[in-house]
């Protein structure tokens, strides 16, 4: 592993931010705090699926059913056999890690393309609808009702919004370090390669199968994690929210503006855009339903316009050509 990733966790400017982030539930509003957990929860799905559709650049539209073992199985192990919530959470992300190994063995045995693999997803997502509708267990399409929370640690309970707050905190900064570790590791650069020329990555050596499993597996089970805290944090799992292509589906929108490849991509359009979405939704919900979604469409049409690798990237330009532009000022002074 590169030694960007260590010089990030020594940075005291990275744990000022963190702490920042932390201390806001100490003085927003509920109302904004609300908002503010929700542009966690969006950050962390975003995060978890910059793995494999950033880094890797499969535009995966599976991660649905993954989120919807987070949210549905953990909860309907819960319910029905009284399985500790911290334990089921494991085992729903251990599921989710597995039926992202199998998605990548399907990729790899039929060579799909990117379309394709992005169509064959989206089929994937859709049966994971139909099946959390019509199975009873995990709460078919009436959903499921965890019970009040009472601030129990042991039991995955956190006491109110502050505490969920802090929870999705701690599962955003997992996912944006994973993200970082992933990007600075062989398998990095591995599904770089595999992105960019799987032919040449394959002649190379790089194990195609492996290295897709591996990415695949990491960002299930992150967005598994992310999915049973969320349906913990709002206690009633509706499956045409959880269970529902749609979510990916704006969850892709969100880091390709940000900018796909990068941890910070998503993580600064998701912290914004999902707020501005709020927003745009209690103050013209009434009038037009589904405007953010017009707006995230306006945003990507200007995004691929005028910066095609996302924001971020086109801000890290920016910044990088004016610190060259200043050192060659400085060595021609010098030189004078």
């Amino acid at each position: 592993m590169k030694p960007e990733f260590f010089r990030l966790l020594r940075s005291l400017r990275f744990w000022v931010v963190v702490l920042a982030a932390a201390s806001l539930p100490l003085w927003l509003p509920s109302y904004h705090l609300s908002v503010a957990i929700l542009a966690l929860v969006y950050v962390g799905m975003a995060l978890a699926w910059n793995v494999v559709g950033g880094i890797g650049g499969q535009i995966s539209l599976v991660h649905s059913v993954f989120l919807g073992i987070g949210a549905h199985l953990a909860a309907a192990l819960f319910l029905t056999y009284g399985v500790n919530l911290w334990l089921a959470a494991a085992l729903a992300a251990g599921l989710a890690a597995l039926l992202g190994v199998f998605v990548a063995y399907v990729d790899h045995r039929f060579h799909l393309g990117h379309l394709s693999f992005a169509l064959i997803t989206l089929a994937f997502a859709e049966i994971g609808e139909l099946i959390v509708l019509g199975w009873d267990f995990v709460g078919g399409a009436s959903g499921l009702n965890l019970p009040r929370d009472q601030g129990r640690f042991a039991r995955f309970e956190f006491g109110g919004a502050r505490g969920y707050f802090w929870l999705v905190l701690v599962l955003a900064v997992a996912c944006f370090l994973a993200n970082l570790a992933v990007l600075n590791s062989k398998l990095g650069y591995r599904l770089r390669a595999i992105r960019d020329n799987e032919n040449a990555a394959q002649a190379v050596g790089i194990p195609l199968l492996r290295t897709k499993a591996t990415g695949m597996a990491i960002s299930a089970a992150l967005m598994a994690l992310v999915g049973t805290a969320y349906a913990r944090y709002t206690t009633f799992i509706d499956p045409y929210v959880f269970a529902s292509p749609a979510i990916i589906i704006e969850v892709v929108l969100i880091a390709t503006i940000g900018g796909l490849g990068t941890p910070y991509g998503p993580l600064v359009a998701a912290a914004f855009l999902v707020p501005l979405g709020e927003y745009v939704r209690g103050e013209l919900g009434g009038v037009a339903p589904g405007l953010h979604f017009f707006i995230y469409g306006l945003l990507i049409v200007i995004v691929i316009r005028l910066m095609p690798q996302g924001v971020v990237p086109w801000l890290q330009g920016i910044a990088r050509r004016r610190r060259q532009t200043a050192a060659r000022v400085v060595q021609h002074g010098e030189g004078a």
